[in-house]
């Protein structure tokens, strides 16, 4: 899940969605269970020559919003086939802090997502996309 993840965020340095992120000034943490993983996406001072800061484990930036959720849903997340707001209603994902701010950023979204899918299809897992 790790290097999934780390590969479409590397890919994801250019995108409008790390760019929207940067320009929020906003931290996100993604606390994964089932397998459990700890991912930060830095907005507010990413590496020279990234747009955003990428940092797996404890540690890193303390976050303005963290969505704890379960390895599936994160998967349909980053497949694009999850309904976030309906997730959070649900129960699905379960949010803390600036979550309006981090919700503004879902319309940038589709570029990881169809990064996510790529990854995943040269990984040969395609088969596990919703």
């Amino acid at each position: 899940m790790q290097d999934v993840l780390a590969a479409v965020l590397e890919r994801g340095q250019d995108t409008a969605t790390a760019k929207g992120l940067a320009k929020a000034g906003l931290t996100v943490a993604f606390v994964y269970e089932g397998p459990e993983l700890r991912l930060v996406m830095d907005g507010k001072n990413p590496p020279a020559g990234q747009t955003i800061g990428v940092h797996f484990g404890e540690g890193g930036p303390t976050p303005d919003v963290t969505f704890a959720l379960h390895a599936d849903v994160g998967h349909r997340f980053w497949s694009g086939k999850l309904n976030v707001p309906q997730a959070l209603s649900r129960g699905q994902i379960k949010a803390t802090g600036s979550i309006a701010g981090a919700l503004k950023l879902l319309p940038l979204m589709p570029p990881l997502y169809e990064i996510y899918r790529d990854v995943m299809t040269e990984k040969g897992r395609a088969g596990d996309l919703p």
